[in-house]
């Protein structure tokens, strides 16, 4: 039968059987184009502005005056970057470690419960889908210096002098906000771990209990074991996010008290929108992007060999 005589929907479906790579292209093709337009170019105008001196406060500024990588050499000689990539590190290591040990005890006791499970799990999962803005002024509020909740709490137990309070002071600002991290995450690595907990196969359990193992011989050997790849995954994710961390910063410190939480995006921010230096600000911007490829890599690679040994 020639393709003349079928109808559109014969020819159509001839067209699909015949070059089935082709439609699988011809669907994809719309995705990839958007890709590429909201994450390809810009990257691409972002590293251009990196090698420039572009800066808004000059009025006839263009991308003409390339320099190269001095911006690069700048930024690694300034000892302000070095210090938020230093509060950054800090930031990200202490919020995921507390929120990983947290978030699996809390799922290790979660784990099998039946009373009112729902209804905790809904709970547990509110400080997360708070929207950011609604975190950061809720506890702005519990940290202010005359009425807030926190400060008081922490005053009544001689913790913080009446002449200060938690974001005014250099010691303990970075402390407040690794806080509110700690409560808005952890319901992730909660939900996360315990779903990978419910998914674990019962076998090895029951092998263990008629073996008489103890509860922590089996979650060294059996839970840890079966769980690694999870506990990866959950730890890429949030140290990614962490590593970037804004919202929260902007909120309730900017970068203060005498940059005593400047992490790098805040770094970022300030360079790009206080001092109108967009290609320094880019540049800045494609360092930390390199250190978040460089972590993810390595956790990959342990991700890999996780689940070759599971």
């Amino acid at each position: 039968m020639s393709l003349k005589k079928l109808s559109v929907f014969q020819r159509f479906g001839f067209w699909i059987s015949g070059t089935e790579t082709k439609f699988k292209w011809a669907l994809l093709l719309p995705t990839i184009i958007l890709l590429a337009i909201i994450t390809v170019y810009p990257t691409i105008y972002a590293f251009n502005l990196s090698l420039s001196d572009y800066n808004l406060a000059r009025a006839a500024d263009t991308l003409k005056g390339y320099i190269g990588l001095d911006n690069f050499r700048n930024i690694l000689k300034d000892p302000t970057f070095w210090s938020s990539l230093r509060t950054t590190i800090t930031f990200t290591v202490v919020v995921v470690v507390i929120e990983f040990f947290l978030g699996l005890g809390i799922a290790l006791i979660l784990q099998g419960t039946v009373t009112g499970s729902r209804i905790v799990r809904t709970f547990i999962l509110l400080p997360m889908i708070m929207a950011p803005i609604v975190v950061g002024l809720t506890w702005t509020y519990l940290y202010q210096s005359e009425f807030g909740l926190v400060t008081f709490i922490l005053r009544k137990l001689h913790l913080m002098s009446y002449a200060t309070a938690p974001l005014a002071d250099v010691t303990s600002a970075l402390p407040a906000l690794m806080v509110v991290d700690i409560w808005q995450w952890t319901p992730f690595l909660i939900m996360v771990l315990l779903a990978g907990l419910e998914a674990l196969p019962t076998a090895p359990y029951e092998a263990a209990r008629i073996d008489k193992a103890s509860p922590f011989l089996v979650f060294r050997k059996i839970t840890l074991p079966l769980l690694q790849p999870v506990i990866l995954i959950v730890l890429v994710l949030r140290i990614m996010d962490a590593i970037r961390v804004f919202d929260i910063v902007y909120a309730l410190t900017e970068g203060g008290p005498a940059e005593a939480t400047d992490v790098l995006s805040m770094f970022i921010y300030r360079n790009a929108f206080y001092l109108w230096g967009i290609g320094k600000a880019s540049a800045i911007s494609f360092i930390l992007l390199y250190i978040i490829m460089i972590v993810s890599v390595i956790l990959v690679n342990l991700l890999s060999r996780a689940k070759q040994t599971v």
